[in-house]
């Protein structure tokens, strides 16, 4: 899986040159990347508060409602602004780069932009919360930290296999040889979904895991439900990162197929030959 994070680091800074625009690039990165960890954290102070009952007292009882309202809050400002305003960086930053360049490949620069910046901070969530979930219970940590390497595996060989499929989609492109829109996109639909289908067996053998710390009395009834809802948290962000990574490929692909094949020429058909 280094190996495609140095594909995936690469690729932003070219996007993304030194200074201003990969600053701000990396801040929205952080901000998606805090996000699903406070939003852990309010779903803790939910399920305190749910267990405790009327055992807490009532200053304690409003601080948190507090903490939990505010937080809910700022977390839904922070995505939308996050979502919104890296369009603006995005911009920013494709324009400033010297040197023409086609609409098509433009267009594919674009979505390379959004797959990387969705990869980086969604890799970081993957390793923030397998942290957070190893401070709460180490033993249950180790599993699915485990779970998460042998997924990212199966989802590194997918990645590996449709980057090849997507580079023989791009020279043929090049040549005019007609590839289906059926074989293209059913090709990195399935993909992707084999990835998730893996993300889903990992999410079934970390839940079995906290049911089975739970019963044994390891793990306190409002922290396994934290516990679970940060599972089908990472759960989606494994298959979003498989999803990604094959668009990823795609995007890459195109948009590095002008340059790449730059010497090839197109095939003549049928009737110029006849």
């Amino acid at each position: 899986m280094i190996s495609i994070l140095r594909q995936v680091l690469k690729t932003f800074a070219f996007l993304f040159p030194k200074g201003k625009h990969r600053n701000q690039a990396l801040g929205l990165a952080l901000i998606a990347t805090i996000v699903p960890l406070t939003q852990l954290f309010i779903i803790r102070i939910f399920s305190h508060m749910i267990t405790a009952g009327k055992n807490q007292e009532l200053n304690h009882i409003i601080f948190n409602f507090v903490i939990f309202f505010g937080l809910f809050a700022l977390t839904h400002i922070a995505t939308y602004w996050q979502k919104t305003y890296r369009v603006k960086v995005f911009n920013d930053a494709l324009t400033s780069k010297e040197g023409w360049k086609s609409k098509v490949t433009e267009s594919w620069e674009w979505a390379l932009a959004f797959e990387t910046n969705n990869l980086l901070h969604t890799f970081a969530q993957i390793v923030v919360l397998a942290a957070y979930f190893t401070s709460v219970n180490w033993q249950l940590g180790i599993i699915n930290g485990v779970m998460i390497v042998i997924t990212l595996q199966f989802i590194k060989i997918m990645f590996n296999k449709q980057v090849a499929t997507q580079e023989g989609f791009a020279l043929a492109h090049k040549k005019n040889q007609s590839v289906s829109a059926f074989t293209k996109v059913g090709s990195r639909i399935r993909s992707a979904e084999i990835g998730s289908l893996i993300a889903n067996a990992s999410f079934i053998f970390s839940l079995a895991a906290l049911l089975a710390f739970s019963y044994m009395g390891n793990i306190v009834a409002a922290d396994a439900v934290m516990l679970f809802l940060g599972f089908r948290m990472q759960n989606n962000n494994l298959g979003q990162t498989s999803g990604s990574l094959m668009r990823f490929a795609r995007a890459k692909a195109m948009s590095e197929a002008p340059k790449k094949y730059k010497g090839i020429k197109p095939d003549k058909d049928e009737d110029e030959m006849m």
